[in-house]
């Protein structure tokens, strides 16, 4: 087994817990008693979270001709990971059957958690390129950072919105072949 294999298999491994908890999430939010039924901000968040995992995952085979030889350009390709479970974990309710959730009020609770672990999430992720990789940091990475922050501290939901629009638009213009910016995104 190289280095790359078992770093992907670490890799694979946490990413799942993150996916498993969304999932598992939907499914428990499937069960209650739902008021509002689905919160139309709170699923694409959560479609975008799923979504910047994924992507994670597969962006991480451009590191399988490196020759990793220090321990810091492990915890670089690992950290992210690390980043999306906890964003995961606070963005999906841990409900039973019979409670009564309101999925906008929850959602607005767990903004400060969320978009500073996606932004930390964004930031690991781009150092990885550049530590690792030797990628050039440029405006538009730093841009994405600085973006993701910005529902932590607002309840507004033009903000919100207006954030999550411009994650989809790159993750899918990404994900579709056609990326906008010329570089990946993350990884």
């Amino acid at each position: 087994m190289t280095l790359f294999e078992f770093l992907i298999a670490l890799a694979s491994v946490v990413i799942a817990i993150a996916l498993t908890e969304i999932f598992a999430g939907w499914g428990r939010l499937l069960r209650t008693h739902i008021v509002p039924r689905i919160d139309w901000l709170h699923l694409g968040w959560s479609l975008v979270i799923v979504l910047y995992a994924i992507q994670y995952w597969v962006g991480i085979w451009p590191y399988r001709e490196i020759e990793f030889t220090l321990i810091y350009q492990v915890w670089f390709l690992i950290f992210p990971t690390l980043f999306i479970v906890l964003v995961s974990y606070a963005i999906t309710p841990d409900v039973d059957p019979d409670t009564r959730l309101d999925l906008r009020d929850y959602y607005m609770s767990r903004r400060a958690p969320v978009f500073i672990g996606l932004a930390a999430f964004v930031a690991t992720a781009q150092l990885a390129d550049v530590i690792i990789l030797g990628s050039k940091l440029d405006w538009i990475s730093f841009s994405f950072v600085i973006i993701a922050l910005l529902p932590a501290f607002t309840q507004r939901i033009s903000i919100h919105t207006s954030v999550m629009v411009f994650n989809l638009y790159f993750i899918l213009a990404n994900g579709f072949g056609f990326n906008p910016a010329g570089n990946p995104l993350i990884s």
